[in-house]
């Protein structure tokens, strides 16, 4: 597989804030426009990392573009044009592809593309055309409007260096902005009429059995070491019993649990100073505090007291959760290695089980104890956004609870049938 000639590498600056930028691994120097572009128009409105992140492995996906159709995109802006429909077309085909499959096309040397073909050979280039792997449309989608954003700046920009005249400008603008209709007219459209198959929570049984075999003292536990099976255990615990996302957990520091009100204070904390991870797991959500269960702060003051403080290193930072090797802030990659671990051992029992699944539990057991205490609609969305984190008009509940309003529906239909059915028996 061909490599990628650029990468987005983070820099931890003095103060703390991690700054993405765009480099061509060639050189090891970042790409210039792209980086005037985040520090003055993303950086500068005060953007999270992760979404100047985002932004420039779209604008890599640009640049593997040009680079595959060898486009001088500064050449273009200079005499006063941009792009051709049909190179329009071809960009938001890579926007829809994995960046692999766009480094795999860009094997084929150029003057090969257009060589003659077998009639076999034919055929399969229009296999791999018509029925290529795509990303998910939202993804394209972003992808499209941070690459329209870019090139407006682009054009902009270039206008002050190559277009003083007012006619030249004035071209030059009007053949960009008829570029720019024709990538929001390519925009795919997401529908929202695909539901089966979408993240659902855990069915009970298989929560139960989650909770029994991560224990450290059950013979079906999956991890070596018993440091290892008690910090999974306490990780899964807090991942199941508060419905936190990733970077919620990760970032939590020992200070933050009030073990005598039995409360966690969930904290945002971008670029700070104190954590030594490049990617530095952050809050999505609101600042908020949430209650501990008894028992959950048992376990969490046990594993502390005894294992974290065991770990060589660990007392050199306040996180809550450490690597056990190093005693290093445990990294998001390293979540992800338990829990592709766990999944590995049990082949297929818990294909499913992922942070984020297990924060779709959380939500459908709240649904379950509000339905039991009988609390109506508008006071149990307002509670369950305090607890997640979400503005009170926030709509992300309804991605939470799909399980749970499912199964409810099912259940009325189900109601419905079996009256209906009597009704006939009675007719008889």
């Amino acid at each position: 597989m061909a490599l990628n000639p650029y990468a987005v590498k983070k820099i931890v600056l003095s103060s703390g804030e991690r700054l993405p930028v765009l480099i061509a691994l060639a050189t090891g120097a970042p790409l210039f426009e792209p980086s005037v572009y985040v520090l003055s128009e993303i950086r500068a409105t005060n953007r999270a990392s992760n979404t100047i992140d985002q932004v420039l492995r779209s604008i890599m996906i640009l640049q593997l573009f040009l680079d595959s159709s060898q486009i001088d995109i500064e050449q273009r802006i200079r005499e006063g044009s941009v792009f051709r429909l049909s190179e329009l077309d071809e960009l938001v085909r890579h926007c829809r592809r994995p960046v692999a499959d766009q480094l795999k096309c860009n094997l084929i040397p150029p003057s090969h593309k257009s060589t003659r073909r077998s009639a076999a050979e034919s055929v399969r280039l229009v296999q791999r055309q018509f029925a290529p792997t795509e990303v998910a449309g939202h993804t394209a989608a972003n992808r499209i409007r941070v690459i329209r954003n870019y090139l407006d700046w682009l054009v902009r920009y270039r206008m002050t260096r190559y277009h003083s005249g007012a006619t030249d400008g004035e071209r030059l603008w009007s053949e960009w902005t008829c570029c720019k209709d024709s990538l929001d007219a390519r925009l795919p459209r997401h529908k929202g009429r695909n539901t089966i198959g979408q993240r659902e929570g855990l069915p009970p049984e298989v929560a139960e059995k989650l909770l029994s075999v991560t224990s450290p003292e059950s013979p079906e536990n999956p991890w070596d070491g018993e440091g290892t099976r008690v910090r999974n255990s306490v990780l899964i615990r807090w991942f199941y019993e508060l419905g936190l996302r990733r970077g919620e957990l990760l970032n939590v520091k020992i200070p933050d649990i009030n073990f005598q009100s039995e409360e966690l204070t969930v904290a945002r904390r971008a670029d700070d100073p104190e954590d030594p991870r490049k990617n530095q797991p952050l809050v999505k959500t609101r600042d908020r505090k949430i209650p501990l269960s008894p028992g959950l702060c048992r376990l969490t003051h046990e594993y502390i007291t005894n294992t974290r403080r065991s770990t060589e290193g660990a007392r050199r930072h306040p996180f809550l959760f450490v690597a056990m090797g190093t005693g290093a802030p445990l990294s998001l990659s390293a979540v992800n290695a338990v829990f592709a671990s766990l999944r590995d051992a049990f082949q297929g029992e818990f294909n499913a089980v992922t942070p984020h699944v297990l924060r779709h539990t959380w939500n459908d057991r709240f649904s379950e104890t509000m339905d039991s205490v009988k609390v109506s609609g508008s006071e149990e969305e307002r509670m369950r956004s305090f607890l997640m984190g979400w503005s009170p008009t926030s709509k992300t509940a309804g991605q939470y609870t799909r399980r749970h309003v499912r199964l409810k529906a099912q259940q009325v239909s189900l109601e419905m049938q079996a009256k209906q059915t009597e009704g006939w028996g009675n007719n008889d």
